[in-house]
């Protein structure tokens, strides 16, 4: 019966997560092109939006799941560890790639947004 109850609670997080993200991916920001005072160049302003909030708000939520699921299985640091053998070695690779997965795009996506606006700045 437990496993049933974490099972439903990993599926409602994960589908209120994809929610959020197909809702950030609706509510992406638009730009408009604004020339500047002495018409030598001209530039972007966006809008502002809150699509960042629910990206932010959906990886939290698969973070929760991921972390429920690892308390329950009592996965590596929550609880005694599995046997030497194949099945901790598969928990062990599942385990990086789910977490390697969740975090690629946020680090790539402050990469995209900080590396041209430092650039800027500096």
């Amino acid at each position: 019966m437990a496993s049933i109850i974490v099972q439903v609670v990993v599926i409602l997080l994960d589908v209120i997560a994809f929610g959020l993200g197909v809702a950030a991916e609706r509510r992406r920001s638009t730009a408009v092109v604004v020339p500047d005072s002495e018409q030598n160049y001209a530039h972007c302003v966006y809008n502002s939006d809150i699509a960042t909030g629910y990206g932010v708000g959906a990886l939290l939520l698969l973070a929760v799941a991921q972390a429920v699921l690892m308390a329950a299985s009592r996965c590596f640091c929550c609880g005694r560890g599995l046997k030497p053998g194949g099945s901790r070695a598969c928990a062990l690779i599942l385990f990086l790639f789910v977490w390697y997965s969740a975090f690629a795009p946020l680090f790539l996506s402050f990469h995209f947004l900080l590396v041209p606006r430092l650039a800027q700045a500096g």
